[in-house]
């Protein structure tokens, strides 16, 4: 039967295309097409315009074909009659009739089996993991009291118009990983009790105003991993429940301050992974129950003043992998409740001063992979809740003295991969519930003024031999010194800095005096 269908419509796509050929005049070498709705010279339009049409024309051909093939799907059986659920188990999928679940999880169907019977009281049913490509549209036809449809991880290219016509009580709906390419604008109107919808990993282009207008519960919704480049300003009009919203790994631009206005309870927004070049002023004034904000891996620049001032509740915001270079002292204004900040690989030079006075709850902060030179003091001001600072493969050469003296909770500190010779007396001494230290893969130059680092290292090995045992990582940690291993001079070259004496340091500042090379690259 399907091979027959196949020839029908590959015979349909043919006169499709006689008859758009037959529409080319010699006398005026024009094109018209019903379709297209215009007509245009070839003389007067480049080959790139007529390649467009062309696509166009073919785009249009090949959405009909998906239509004609959802047509010629057959449709299983369903009934509303006393046994039914007795009869189910007898068909290709398994059915429970305690929970009125329908599985024909990975069955590997081609299409959906006419053999099997649906009861209509169907709770939930599981197509997922299939190779179904399309559905009729009378597949799920008056199955009203259905609340979980799964059709995930199939090769869908096209959804009727009308195929969850019936499906009102519906609450869960995952559609992810098909090959859709458009949505009708009407396609969930009448699923006005669905909570949780997933349409990530397809392949939609753009998506349709006011998609989800009837959709008002929807707390979650899942459109990651698609190529959206643009989003409608009424796209999530109506979305005022909505708590999670997913639009990772798409083609977004930039963001438009209108197309979230109406997200008032928004509390996970993810837009990482995108092409964003900047964020429109306002664009996040209204979600002022956001808790977790990741623009990671995106195209930013920069962070202007009060972008995220209304922001009051969030407690994470990931902006690493972007291209930022300049962040205005007010940028992080109003994220009193803020405990992680990522802003690793980045293009940050200097740490803006003052900058972390409104992130007072901050806990982790994430500055590896940027080009920040010195540390200064004053830089970490306000941030007396910090757990973690992460420095790491940056070009740091200096840490003033007194630069680490506002972040006494300091647990974790990474340092490692810089251009580090030496520390200052004292930077360390006030930090007592620091617990790891990393610096390896700095140039450090074993003199004189090495001793410091040298005996705090041996200091922190000393002390936590009595609180742990030979098999803990924090004992095997301080045992290596943080990682700091001599450059030079000399001899000294490749020594552990925490094993060396004050007596042998000093040596080294007079081989360094002498001018010996280093025996130890970094």
């Amino acid at each position: 039967m399907m091979s027959g269908s196949y020839r029908s419509l590959g015979m349909f796509k043919k006169i499709f295309l006689i008859f758009f050929v037959l529409l080319i005049t010699v006398d005026g070498a024009s094109i018209c097409s019903e379709i297209l709705k215009n007509c245009f010279d070839i003389d007067e339009q480049s080959s790139s315009t007529v390649d467009d049409k062309i696509e166009d024309v073919e785009s249009r051909i090949s959405r009909l074909e998906r239509r004609f093939r959802a047509m010629e799907q057959p449709v299983w059986q369903i009934r509303g009659w006393p046994g039914d659920w007795e009869v189910c188990v007898e068909g290709p999928c398994k059915c429970q009739p305690e929970t009125k679940s329908i599985s024909c999880w990975n069955d590997e169907l081609d299409d959906v089996p006419p053999a099997q019977l649906i009861p209509q009281d169907s709770i939930k049913i599981d197509l997922g993991n299939n190779h179904l490509t399309a559905l009729h549209r009378d597949t799920f036809r008056d199955l009203t009291e259905l609340r979980d449809l799964d059709l995930s991880n199939n090769m869908i290219e096209h959804l009727p118009l009308n195929i969850f016509y019936s499906l009102d009580s519906l609450t869960n709906l995952r559609i992810s990983k098909n090959l859709l390419r458009d949505l009708h604008q009407s396609q969930f109107l009448r699923m006005r009790h669905l909570q949780i919808l997933d349409l990530s990993s397809n392949k939609f282009i753009a998506l349709p105003d006011d998609l989800f207008i009837t959709n008002t519960i929807l707390v979650l919704l899942e459109i990651s991993s698609n190529r959206i480049s643009t989003l409608p300003k009424t796209i999530f009009n109506g979305l005022q429940n909505l708590e999670e919203l997913f639009l990772s790994k798409n083609r977004l631009t930039s963001l438009n301050s209108y197309a979230l206005k109406d997200l008032i309870n928004l509390k996970t927004l993810r837009l990482d992974e995108n092409r964003i070049r900047n964020i429109q002023p306002g664009t996040f004034d209204k979600q002022i129950n956001l808790i977790e904000l990741n623009l990671r891996d995106n195209h930013l620049t920069s962070l202007p003043s009060s972008l995220f001032l209304h922001l009051k509740y969030l407690k994470s915001l990931d902006l690493s992998s972007n291209m930022i270079s300049r962040i205005d002292k007010d940028a992080m204004k109003g994220l009193g409740s803020l405990k992680e900040l990522r802003l690793g690989k980045n293009q940050i030079k200097s740490i803006t001063k003052k900058m972390f006075l409104s992130t007072p709850s901050l806990q982790n902060l994430v500055l590896y992979a940027n080009k920040i030179e010195n540390i200064s003091n004053g830089d970490f001001q306000g941030l007396k809740n910090l757990t973690l600072l992460f420095l790491h493969s940056n070009k740091i050469r200096y840490l003033e003295s007194d630069s680490l003296q506002d972040i006494l909770n300091l647990q974790k500190l990474q340092l490692e991969g810089n251009h580090l010779s030496y520390l200052p007396s004292h930077l360390f001494d006030n930090l007592n519930s620091i617990q790891q230290l990393r610096l390896a893969r700095n140039p450090w130059d074993c003199n004189c003024d090495a001793s410091y680092l040298a005996t705090w290292l041996r200091k922190m090995y000393f002390s936590h031999l009595n609180i742990t045992s030979n098999n803990d990582n924090r004992y095997n940690y301080w045992e290596s010194g943080g990682g700091a291993i001599c450059w030079g001079p000399g001899m000294l070259g490749g020594k552990l800095v925490a094993e060396l004496s004050y007596a042998e340091l000093c040596q080294g500042q007079w081989a360094s005096m002498k001018g010996l090379r280093p025996r130890k690259k970094i």
